[in-house]
């Protein structure tokens, strides 16, 4: 089921925005596993993920992607990742996703034509939030997935 005028609102992030080889997405989300646990950071909320663009460079596909960890403290970050003080978003489309994340371009098919059909003008990439974090890959068809799409509140 589809709901409008959704917000969400996270403090004290970790993000890392890079292109990343679409077959390691995993292997950098456990580099940040580490990062977290290494540098005594304890996380404090469910996962986000957003890929703004995916580019094809010599037969392998690059995401542009940011993933953000909501984490226990304010603190300094250097390097690749940063800090984000506060992550908000406003007036989202919303849709959960409770399954294999192979099935979740239905999620997003759905919300697009939701937003056609209620012309409405898209103004973000979606944005995942990992309600269930899984431990063992026979959970994956448990996975829970949050996906919010910010739309412009403008009537033209």
């Amino acid at each position: 089921m589809i709901k409008a005028n959704k917000d969400l609102k996270l403090n004290n992030l970790l993000s890392l925005r890079k292109k990343i080889k679409q077959n390691e997405v995993e292997k950098e989300m456990r580099k940040i596993g580490v990062y977290l646990q290494k540098n005594n950071f304890k996380k404090s909320g469910p996962l986000l993920t957003s890929t703004f663009s995916v580019e094809n460079i010599e037969g392998e596909h690059f995401l542009d992607m940011e993933i953000l960890v909501p984490i226990d403290k304010e603190v300094e970050l250097s390097g690749d990742y940063k800090f984000k003080k506060i992550f908000q978003l406003v007036n989202a489309v919303y849709a959960r996703h409770e399954g294999s994340p192979n099935l979740l371009q239905e999620t997003y098919n759905e919300i697009m034509r939701y937003i056609q059909n209620n012309n409405l003008q898209q103004i973000t990439s979606a944005y995942n939030v990992n309600v269930k974090d899984l431990s063992l890959v026979d959970e994956i068809d448990d996975m829970i997935i949050d996906v919010y799409i910010g739309v412009s509140p403008n009537i033209l």
